[in-house]
């Protein structure tokens, strides 16, 4: 067993070594659109965000147990808990000990972050990310093997507490490693278990696309230059994406070619699942009050600026240290959220109707924490909307 701090707690981490530094890389083949089948839509923000809303079960919850189906795009879980508040945001009656199910696996996915994802899509959220480069794929392979023998002297030594330096691994390679498929964690808050599993039988191509639709129908429309930000950090190298990872992802995009379509938003271009075109153009406003966990699905994206527009408060919302939870009220993101134990102290960034603050009280008093007494203390923020 092994202690580290979290990933950040949900927040970034300093760079490490680029994949780009490899001289044996090749530079990234931009994705290229296609000829057009037919008109480029255009579509507004507030589409988006209802989309997004929509797709990742913020707009209404889901009936008891369908705890899967919520974590369809994986829970990041850097924050104590912050998966199991993402699943109480999307699904009905959600237990403390909800990401312990055993349809659920835990482990190091997209930006090298601690997750919760469906048992059966592990393949979807690591071999999803196994680099094509065969410079790079020799690295993961070269970092499982050092876990391999890790483990090994682990097993033969278990009446010793050796820590994973003494046996000759570190965290990085560890979380290299586990792009392969064989290593489980447990993270309970304070320190990470790790051991070795089976690795999936699926080959990596079907998991890179299926990774991309996750992506694209969680957070689309998109780009090849967002898809590498938010899947990648196999490297380490969180906060700035590699040169391998770019060409991967645009090599996933022109794979899925004919299952894009292309979309204008703000004067960009970007794309989205073709079948996912009319409920776009389509999504209308969405009417909740949910508290979203740092690391929320709906906040994984890399275009900050459409979800929160301004600056300010996307520095409240992404500091530089640990990152808040944000309070999002009928399809816009209005605040921010901290908890100590039963405590949540909100912070607002323009004033709450008495009805907004009543459903506020009444998410956080439905929260799936252990806590004898849940409050709400509310906080002004000097950020101007």
């Amino acid at each position: 067993m092994s202690s580290h701090a979290a990933l950040g707690a949900g927040g970034p981490i300093s760079a490490g070594k680029s994949s780009g530094e490899h001289g044996l890389l090749k530079a990234p083949i931009p994705f290229r659109r296609p000829a057009p089948t037919m008109a480029i839509a255009s579509i507004t923000r507030e589409n988006v965000l209802a989309f997004r809303q929509r797709a990742t079960f913020l707009h209404r919850r889901l009936p008891p147990g369908r705890l899967v189906e919520a974590a369809f795009a994986g829970l990041q879980d850097s924050a104590p808990r912050s998966a199991v508040l993402a699943l109480h945001a999307r699904v009905k009656d959600v237990s403390p000990s909800a990401w312990k199910d055993p349809r659920f696996a835990q482990l190091w996915g997209p930006r090298g972050a601690v997750y919760v994802v469906p048992r059966h899509d592990v393949a979807v959220f690591t071999l999803g990310r196994f680099p094509r480069d065969p410079v790079l794929g020799a690295s993961v392979r070269a970092a499982a093997e050092k876990a391999k023998r890790a483990f090994r002297i682990r097993k033969i030594r278990p009446d010793r507490a050796l820590s994973d330096r003494a046996l000759g691994v570190n965290f990085r390679e560890l979380r290299i490693a586990s792009i392969t498929g064989s290593l489980r964690i447990e993270w309970d808050g304070a320190t990470t278990s790790w051991w070795l599993v089976d690795p999936p039988t699926e080959a990596p191509e079907p998991a890179r696309l299926e990774l991309a639709r996750r992506f694209l129908r969680s957070v689309g429309p998109s780009t090849p230059e967002e898809f590498a930000w938010w899947s990648g950090g196999w490297a380490g190298s969180f906060g700035a994406t590699t040169r391998g990872e770019l060409s991967d992802a645009q090599q996933t995009f022109r794979s899925l070619e004919t299952e894009l379509t292309e979309v204008e938003l703000g004067g960009r271009n970007r794309w989205a699942l073709r079948a996912d075109r009319s409920t776009l153009e389509r999504a209308g406003p969405v009417e909740t009050v949910r508290l979203l966990p740092a690391g929320d699905p709906y906040l994984a994206s890399p275009d900050r600026a459409l979800l929160v527009p301004e600056p300010r408060a996307r520095s409240e919302l992404w500091p530089k240290s640990v990152w808040p939870g944000a309070l999002l009220v009928n399809g816009e993101l209005v605040g921010t959220w901290r908890r100590q134990v039963g405590r949540v102290t909100v912070r607002m960034w323009r004033p709450l109707e008495t009805d907004v603050k009543e459903a506020v009280e009444e998410e956080v008093s439905g929260m799936p924490i252990q806590s004898a007494r849940k409050e709400v203390r509310w906080s002004n923020s000097d950020v101007p909307l």
